[in-house]
């Protein structure tokens, strides 16, 4: 069967002397892995789009009973220009495209996840400013997909006090400080309501987000934390350290 879908790169692999493996989310057949035959050579049909996290036209030969399909052609759905220019940026999404290669089950079709994944992509690479905010809504949104969005309570949010509270990592509960003995992160009451924010906000309310470095590191250690939690299996640490000492370091309004 021929599919034509879209596709995000999530990796990709050589392969012998000429070809290319690449792992591909894509909107009709979610997660799977494609052959690029010759991707490698000087003029190759595929170009240079065969690069996380490129947002991609492709074309594909599907067999249900193959592990690896065979990629016939692909192109630019959407071109992510500023990301290849800024550091920080293209930081934030070689993450989120590590945590989805790692993550996502394979060949499951989520297309309101896609879609949210697309979309983040092309706010992250148009963002003026504070596009980190996006990486740890992003990590909320895969754990909603995933099946343990967070359970946010209002009146509990509130509660926390200046001496800060802690983040139920089984149910994403925010709260005060407790004797529960279920395992739990403590955090700041800045990083907490800034977790319970962007657990229930859109993307771009959440480009509006302010915090300082101290407290955006201690939001991307709750959101880490909580993921590993709930697939503690083969969770990606690699470039989740890159982006931490960025949060450490970003400067003030970026």
């Amino acid at each position: 069967m021929i599919v034509r879908t879209e596709a995000i790169v999530l990796r990709t692999l050589p392969y012998g002397e000429t070809s290319l493996i690449a792992s591909l989310f894509t909107r009709a057949k979610g997660r799977l892995s494609v052959m690029a035959k010759g991707a490698r050579l000087p003029g190759s049909r595929f170009g240079g789009t065969l690069q996380p996290p490129s947002c991609l036209q492709v074309v594909f030969y599907y067999r249900p009973t193959r592990e690896l399909q065979t990629l016939s052609e692909s192109s630019f759905a959407q071109y992510l220009s500023e990301l290849g220019r800024n550091l920080e940026k293209l930081t934030l999404s070689l993450r989120m495209v590590e945590l989805a290669h790692a993550l996502l089950p394979p060949e499951e079709p989520m297309p309101e996840f896609f879609e949210t994944f697309w979309q983040v992509l092309a706010r992250l690479d148009a963002a003026p400013t504070r596009a980190w905010n996006l990486l740890p809504w992003f990590q909320l949104r895969l754990a909603a997909a995933l099946g343990f969005a967070p359970r946010i309570e209002r009146a509990l949010v509130e509660q926390i006090g200046p001496e800060g509270g802690e983040l139920a990592l089984a149910s994403g509960q925010v709260r005060p400080l407790s004797a529960d003995p279920e395992p739990t992160q403590p955090a700041s009451r800045a990083a907490l309501r800034a977790f319970a924010f962007l657990a229930r906000t859109d993307p771009d309310t959440a480009l509006r987000l302010h915090l300082n470095p101290s407290h955006r590191h201690e939001l991307l250690q709750l959101t880490e934390a909580y993921l590993h939690h709930h697939v503690p299996e083969g969770f990606p640490t690699r470039s989740g350290r890159v982006a931490e000492r960025l949060f450490e370091t970003l400067r003030p309004g970026s």
